[in-house]
């Protein structure tokens, strides 16, 4: 894991860099495709989506001018940003036990917030018990039926899982797939875990602002955004104040990554 904040300063935040799968070798196509030999599909991945379009179900927004930079959590041999399908729309549920006043709220209005920056849809599945795990799969049939695990966001606290602390207020990244080789390498589930108690108490003291920064650099890198240099965007890793608002250099890392390529064989 990298990118730890200090609760001295904004946030305690990491991202689960390991949450990226091991590519699976083969040519590369986005067109429809056979199962490969040794992945039967409704078994081992997903059967063919009927949610997939034929064009990005939103627009990705034009990149504003300004100063600040971004990064990606990983890259394409092409050099763009490994990124989610824009012709289907991303899945989440949420666990809502531990959760802040107003918490659900809170969810959506980040969310919000990044379909604003990157014209990803995210469809709100409702609720779940699933607890976090760092090596959740990307396929649940019994739990979630014949498709991507939808993203599982969670409300926890340090005693439940060592992913969080009392200085790690989230954390979050997103799971990849490929059956055709890297150039074929998508996003397709992911997780955000954030801690709960800790969350509750800067809501109940005022600092509003704190918990929005925390749940948009959180977000930004479920859909791919990694740590930057730049103090005055919601992904540097560490800040002095929180910045709760995407800034121009987040913004043009959000709208390249909303505009990824478009798969029918998964």
């Amino acid at each position: 894991m990298s990118g730890r904040r200090t609760q001295g300063r904004r946030t305690a935040l990491v991202v689960p860099a390991a949450l990226v799968l091991s590519l699976l070798a083969g040519c590369s196509a986005v067109a429809d495709a056979v199962a490969p030999a040794g992945l039967r599909r409704g078994v081992d991945v997903p059967s063919r989506s009927s949610e997939v379009r034929d064009q990005p179900i939103g627009r990705a927004p034009r990149a504003p001018e300004g100063e600040g930079g971004f990064a990606f959590l990983a890259t394409l041999p092409d050099g763009s940003p490994v990124a989610w399908d824009p012709c289907r729309p991303i899945h989440y549920v949420v666990r809502p036990r531990g959760a802040p006043p107003d918490g659900a709220q809170w969810l959506r209005w980040a969310f919000g917030q990044l379909t604003a920056a990157t014209g990803l849809r995210f469809v709100d599945d409702g609720t779940t018990d699933e607890a976090p795990s760092a090596d959740r799969p990307v396929f649940l049939p019994r739990r979630y039926g014949d498709r991507w695990a939808p993203v599982l966001v969670t409300w926890a606290t340090p005693a439940e899982t060592p992913l969080i602390s009392d200085t790690v207020l989230g954390l979050a990244g997103p799971r990849s797939f490929s059956a055709h080789g890297d150039r074929a390498l998508r996003w397709v589930s992911g997780m955000a875990v954030f801690n709960g108690p800790a969350l509750d108490r800067k809501l109940a003291t005022g600092e509003e602002a704190k918990v929005a920064a925390v749940l948009l650099h959180e977000l930004g890198h479920l859909v791919g955004l990694g740590h930057v240099a730049d103090p005055y965007q919601v992904m540097f890793a560490t800040n002095a104040y929180p910045v709760s608002a995407y800034r121009a250099g987040d913004r043009r890392g959000l709208a390249l990554l909303g505009a990824g390529q478009c798969f029918r064989d998964y």
